[in-house]
């Protein structure tokens, strides 16, 4: 094997092992948390604890009332293409009937600028995820159950659980693509000074 062949090997097997060994960042602080309208009972007691939304998913939550939203930081910034997972905490894993419903808009934040990434609901689960392709410090979710639901039973809005960030890696056989076509690229430069 040539030397040119076993760098090409070499840098596929290694890219290939990082994409496959992606981390998960979960929120580590509240950048802000502003609580929105809760109905019929007030926007109090442990239910309405910002910390809750911190870490990896343990049943603990946050809610954000109607219309609240919370920004969360996870000591890091994110470039790339990079997948948020919110988990939501639904009300005995939704009512019978299926009425209490929720919805939050996820915004990436990059010096103070927000930009909508899309909407999660809890209809079918409650993870679900969107896609950031900018780069980004902070996530903020804004709660929009009314306007999404106007006769969902949820007083107090969309229940944050945590918020992942997990980057989505160039699928290993894409990496050793590039390496195989750099290998051709090097062998046809080869020939032509021969």
């Amino acid at each position: 094997m040539t030397k040119m062949k076993m760098m090409i090997t070499a840098a596929a097997l290694a890219l290939s092992a990082g994409a496959a060994n992606a981390a998960v960042y979960y929120a580590t602080d509240v950048v802000n948390y502003s609580k929105g309208s809760c109905a019929p009972a007030s926007c109090t007691g442990p239910r309405y604890n910002k910390m809750n939304a911190l870490g990896a998913p343990d049943e603990k939550f946050t809610s954000l009332g109607m219309g609240g939203s919370i920004t969360l930081g996870f000591g890091t910034s994110f470039s790339g293409q990079n997948k948020v997972t919110g988990y939501e905490i639904t009300y005995s894993a939704g009512t019978p009937d299926n009425t209490h419903l929720e919805a939050v808009d996820v915004y990436s934040v990059m010096g103070g600028v927000a930009t909508l990434l899309g909407r999660i609901t809890n209809v079918g689960g409650t993870v679900k995820s969107v896609m950031s392709y900018l780069p980004f410090e902070h996530i903020k979710l804004v709660d929009v159950t009314r306007a999404e639901f106007p006769g969902t039973t949820s007083f107090d809005g969309f229940d944050v659980d945590a918020v992942a960030i997990a980057a989505v890696p160039l699928p290993a056989a894409g990496l050793m693509l590039l390496g195989g076509l750099g290998g051709f690229a090097a062998l046809r430069r080869r020939k032509k000074a021969a």
